[in-house]
């Protein structure tokens, strides 16, 4: 299992979201911790590494983050502070290339509305 994937510099979340369609961006981030683990003893950490997650997808393009963790997902969704920045766990991508009807439902209970991509994607 060794020769999966790189510990440094992992691709293959990539790959399988440029398989689904995504425009994979590249930037400094991506590997970087939300600090999840510090979410109830020290929150103001946690806002302060969301923004910084957040405030570098934006200057690198993205239109929204997509994580590996439901971790991740929740906090650097709920901690962006008015940043409107769509976070969307992978399998929600892969629901959405593969078609699923259940996507809508899933896409209507997150905290940063996810209207705006949808509309983006749709009209591609």
């Amino acid at each position: 299992m060794d020769d999966f994937d790189s510990v440094e510099q992992p691709q293959s979340m990539d790959r399988l979201l440029d398989a689904c369609g995504c425009e994979v961006m590249k930037w400094s981030y991506k590997t970087d911790c939300c600090g999840a683990g510090l979410s109830l003893p020290q929150s103001e950490i946690v806002v302060d590494l969301v923004k910084n997650l957040v405030n570098m997808a934006k200057q690198a393009g993205a239109e929204c983050i997509i994580t590996a963790c439901p971790m991740c997902q929740a906090n650097l969704e709920m901690r962006q502070n008015g940043a409107n920045m769509p976070v969307l766990y992978f399998t929600e991508v892969l629901g959405m290339a593969l078609g699923m009807k259940e996507v809508d439902g899933w896409l209507k209970k997150h905290l940063v509305s996810t209207d705006r991509l949808v509309e983006m994607l749709n009209r591609k």
